[in-house]
């Protein structure tokens, strides 16, 4: 295990869980670029050599009495983390971790879709969440452990993602998969059916940006706040779908029809979807209105993902769909 480096006059300590998925890596290298904070990360097995202000640190979620050295009085505490199993433990000793230790504030990453099956198409923080698969319903039950352990101890903030993707993630990699390599015909059939469904996007660089934003916020202990880009009105199926053909090179022969929203909304419901409203979108207001600027546009952050999917992943195949 690589010993925590002493803190120089003036820089804070920022300790990171859950950093080996996509917002985590893009996170870590955010803060890389940073001398004003020391970055101390949770992992499994420390193969990592301990570079400039981020420290690798071996501890275990559900082994309580690993995690003491991770932690410093005042420190700042970002969660990315959600396990295969037994995430309720994991939180319960996350909160006993941070309160033993006297942290000032946790930033837990949940997400957005702990909405389910609520009935609004524009969902804000303080829309009733109705959840529907376990995955929904477990996010939300660390939210509101997390929320009742700090009472007293130290300060919590929620941010709620939606559908994160960039390069390297998995957002949009099956969108991008099917128009390379699907039937055409299959492509076009659904191109017609989903239309202007809202994809409820937002660039990873904005949610890493929200993070660090909410380290050090003012009066945003026990709040919960929504990150999306679904005030660009590119944010649907059609718009998405058209500037991935663009730079990919291909395009539909014919025009596509008009399928009533309806019918992907009852398809939807058959499927067994949490969500059927194909116009469902996510406000972010909140954050704004706390100060918040977004330094991502999402449609820059769709043509890079693009170019990027293109350069490292794509197949060669035809230069028309259809």
């Amino acid at each position: 295990m690589s010993g925590v480096r002493a803190k120089s006059s003036g820089v804070t300590t920022v300790v990171v869980i859950g950093a080996s998925g996509f917002i985590g890596e893009h996170l870590l290298s955010s803060f890389a670029s940073r001398s004003d904070i020391e970055v101390r990360v949770l992992v499994h097995r420390n193969k990592a050599e301990s570079r400039a202000n981020i420290n690798f640190i071996e501890g275990d979620l559900l082994k309580p009495e690993s995690l003491d050295a991770l932690f410093s009085k005042n420190c700042t505490v970002i969660n990315l983390a959600y396990l295969a199993q037994n995430n309720l433990e994991a939180m319960a000793n996350l909160a006993n971790a941070c309160a033993k230790n006297q942290i000032r504030r946790l930033v837990h990453c949940s997400t957005a879709v702990v909405d389910g099956k609520s009935r609004s198409s524009k969902v804000a923080e303080d829309t009733t969440c109705v959840p529907a698969t376990e995955y929904e319903k477990t996010k939300l039950q660390m939210e509101a452990l997390l929320l009742e352990a700090a009472i007293g101890k130290f300060e919590v903030t929620i941010l709620r993602p939606t559908a994160v993707f960039g390069s390297g993630g998995k957002n949009l990699l099956k969108l991008a998969n099917e128009l390379m390599t699907a039937n055409p015909w299959l492509n076009y059939i659904r191109s017609c059916l989903f239309n202007r469904r809202s994809m409820n996007l937002v660039a990873v660089e904005n949610v890493v940006a929200a993070l660090e934003f909410l380290l050090n916020a003012e009066k945003v202990d026990r709040e919960v706040f929504i990150i999306s880009d679904d005030d660009s009105p590119v944010n649907n199926y059609r718009d998405v779908e058209d500037k991935l053909l663009a730079i990919f090179g291909k395009s539909y022969s014919f025009p596509r029809v008009f399928i009533p929203k309806f019918l992907l909304s009852s398809l939807l419901y058959l499927l067994g979807k949490s969500s059927t409203n194909p116009s469902k979108k996510y406000s972010d207001q909140k954050l704004a209105a706390a100060g918040f600027r977004k330094p991502q546009d999402l449609e820059t952050a769709i043509e890079a993902f693009a170019v990027w999917y293109k350069n490292s992943c794509a197949t060669q195949g035809a230069r028309h769909v259809i």
